[in-house]
């Protein structure tokens, strides 16, 4: 079991998160997305890396519960740009 994929995919998806914004810059209204775009894509990179190695995320027994921990890292990577924020 590895320790730090859980904080790796977060890490990710907040880059994701801060590039998303980057090329929207001009258009405020689409940063509403920022959440399902950071929960998908914590969802793929989970699946990605259930599927090369089941033991690599913790937890996770099978592929329904990688990508729950996927979409929940990426919806934690909002809430770290928020605390980053605030």
């Amino acid at each position: 079991m590895d320790f730090t994929t859980i904080p790796l995919i977060v890490i990710m998806c907040y880059l994701c998160g801060e590039v998303f914004k980057f090329l929207f810059k001009t258009k405020q209204e689409s940063y509403k997305l920022i959440p399902v775009i950071t929960s998908t894509f914590g969802a793929m990179i989970a699946t990605i890396m259930y599927l090369d190695d089941p033991n690599m995320i913790l937890g996770a027994s099978n592929i329904y519960v990688a990508i729950e921990i996927g979409i929940i890292s990426g919806a934690s990577a909002t809430g770290t740009s928020q605390i980053i924020k605030q």
